[in-house]
């Protein structure tokens, strides 16, 4: 029972840190109190389980990005052909501009120099954080477009991963760019993003 109340006030802590960074917040202006009372406990009960706000913070992002991974790769598993795992990573990352914005933050802030030592540390030996790589899923993707037969034998895996990754940042620009007037919608743009990657991946 006493793991299971630790494991729900870490996960309360993590999206507190979420909400936080998400409104605004900077993590050398973020307060331990200011976590707490996002995730509605005390703060001395933050440091039952971290050692330091540092901590806090890295760990949400691995959890945040963990989370994200998990969730496109089971709802990619219930799906059977490439091209329909393909634009349903399109439509999460469509529906997730602003929590991808989010996690650059993270990424931002975790750079300034006072924070890499302790990040390097924190990471270092952490089995959850190898998990929440989002290469996962293109790797995954990849795998499935050799087996549909779309993409051919002869690519390299780092070339077929750096296609893959390259429409998504496409898209990415695509969708969070405000632009006067768009020659097509995103639907359309899903679909000519799949188009060119089977042409240049395809035998």
């Amino acid at each position: 029972m006493r793991e299971e109340k630790k494991s729900d006030k870490i996960i309360a802590i993590y999206h507190a840190i979420e909400d936080l960074v998400a409104e605004g917040a900077d993590i050398s202006s973020m307060r331990v109190s200011d976590i707490a009372a996002k995730a509605g406990i005390g703060k001395g009960t933050t440091y039952e389980y971290f050692s330091s706000k540092e901590e806090m913070v890295v760990k949400a992002m691995i959890y945040l990005v963990d989370s994200m991974v998990k969730r496109i790769l089971f709802r990619m598993e219930e799906l059977d052909s490439f091209q329909d795992k393909f634009l349903l990573l399109l439509g999460e990352m469509e529906e997730k501009v602003k929590q991808r914005a989010c996690i650059l933050k993270y990424l931002h802030m975790l750079s300034d120099m006072n924070l890499c030592q302790q990040m390097h540390d924190l990471l270092l030996d952490n089995k959850e954080a190898e998990e929440a790589n989002p290469m996962r899923i293109i790797r995954y993707l990849a795998e499935q477009g050799r087996k549909d037969g779309v993409i051919g034998n002869m690519f390299l895996n780092e070339y077929v991963e750096t296609a893959i990754f390259s429409r998504m940042i496409a898209f990415v620009m695509y969708v969070d760019n405000d632009f006067e007037k768009k020659e097509c919608n995103v639907q359309e743009m899903k679909q000519q993003l799949y188009d060119g990657l089977c042409r240049e991946l395809t035998v």
